[in-house]
């Protein structure tokens, strides 16, 4: 320290001319023990190359995908098209609908000259239309390069095929079915939600979801199957829809349908024979039956029964071994034939395919003979002993 003081005294103590020789002799030495020193000064070192990076297939356009989806990830290509190495920090998205794109990591790192790595990238869209981000590669040491990203959502759009089913007139209590499609009729994949039976008569329908599964996929143009049955307990009409829901779209068929039965009833019901001797028979009584029903139906057999049976007599019927469409008419004839005196019911049943068959209430009354004799007494007069007079009737 104090040889340069005593150096710098010496320096001020000497004239101008000899301190402009003394500086100039300083910076020549400077300049042979120091190059760099000097170049420095002229300028520094140049600056380091700056790595260049492309994105093969720009603009990176991810497509269509449904709201409520996430589209498969798509690889994109990071291609060091530089003459410097690249090393990367990290892959991340940026811009205004960055959270609508979802990173599914890289193995971007080193990347020399050259070279390549790839980024996965996933499409969310929460709402309908374009939507844009930047892939951004995060460099050490180096400013950020980036790619745009483009895609659209759009909405869930699925339908059934046939749009709505009558089942027709269906037998009570027998179930019949069809086979309906679920068809994704938009422009990208939807995930089936749900199928199902609503509305008012929705116990009287059911589904087996076939292949329509909660959490199927279905492509664009897609189809899978369910099968709607249908079993009415009434002989009434019956309406309910089949329903369906993808990603926020819901959709219905309408199930419409009948049920039936073949419905035979006499004319009237109880039916009066009149009444009848005892051991005798009464007059013969046609009664008529038609079938009121929805359906056609017939019968195998029709007898006399219970109670009083054996006082009534079937003589003949044109109502079994044959089907009576609805609105035709049968007729069968019967006759009181009282085994006693006194009130006699019995039933005409029928019974075919049907439920329960047809019952028709039978009565009558049986009368016990009254005998007379007229007249009550009667004089055959005088005769001559051994001879024979006129007859006469009681």
């Amino acid at each position: 320290m104090s040889d340069f003081v005593q150096r710098g005294r010496l320096a001020a103590s000497l004239p101008v001319p000899c301190l402009v020789l003394l500086a100039l002799a300083t910076a020549l030495l400077a300049a042979a023990l120091f190059p760099t020193v000097g170049r420095a000064e002229e300028g520094g070192e140049p600056p380091l190359e700056t790595p260049q990076l492309s994105f093969p297939g720009e603009p990176l356009d991810l497509g269509k995908a449904t709201v409520g989806t996430e589209s498969t990830a798509v690889a994109v290509t990071v291609h060091n098209s530089g003459t410097v190495p690249a090393n990367i920090d990290k892959v991340t998205l940026e811009g205004p609908d960055a959270g609508e794109f979802k990173p599914g990591g890289s193995d971007c790192g080193w990347l020399e000259p050259g070279q390549d790595c790839t980024a996965n990238v996933a499409f969310a869209p929460g709402s309908l239309g374009a939507k844009q981000a930047s892939l951004v590669v995060v460099l050490k040491e180096f400013p950020a390069q980036s790619a745009p990203i483009y895609a659209t959502g759009v909405p869930a759009q699925i339908a059934y095929n046939p749009g709505s089913h009558d089942f027709g007139i269906q037998r009570t209590n027998e179930s019949t079915s069809t086979l309906f499609q679920l068809t994704n009729v938009g422009e990208a994949f939807v995930q089936v939600g749900s199928t199902g039976i609503g509305g008012r008569d929705s116990g009287n329908f059911w589904t087996d979801s076939s292949d329509c599964w909660g959490g199927r996929r279905l492509d664009p143009g897609e189809s899978c199957n369910v099968r709607v049955y249908f079993n009415p307990w009434n002989a009434t009409a019956y309406e309910a829809e089949l329903q369906a829901s993808a990603n926020g779209d819901s959709i219905g068929a309408a199930l419409t349908g009948t049920g039936g039965r073949a419905d035979l009833e006499p004319e009237s019901n109880p039916i009066s024979l009149g009444d009848a001797s005892v051991g005798g028979a009464g007059a013969v009584r046609t009664i008529t039956l038609a079938n009121q029903g929805n359906l056609a139906g017939g019968y195998f057999i029709g007898v006399i029964a219970g109670g009083d049976a054996g006082s009534f007599e079937l003589l003949d019927e044109t109502c079994t071994l044959r089907t009576l469409a609805p609105g035709e008419t049968c007729v069968a004839h019967v006759r009181l034939t009282p085994l006693s005196a006194g009130p006699k019911v019995a039933r005409l049943a029928f019974f075919g395919d049907g439920e329960g068959g047809t019952m028709v209430q039978l009565e009558g009354e049986g009368v016990a003979p009254a005998v007379t004799l007229a007249p009550d007494a009667y004089d055959f007069g005088s005769l001559v002993a051994g001879t024979r007079g006129e007859g006469h009737t009681f």
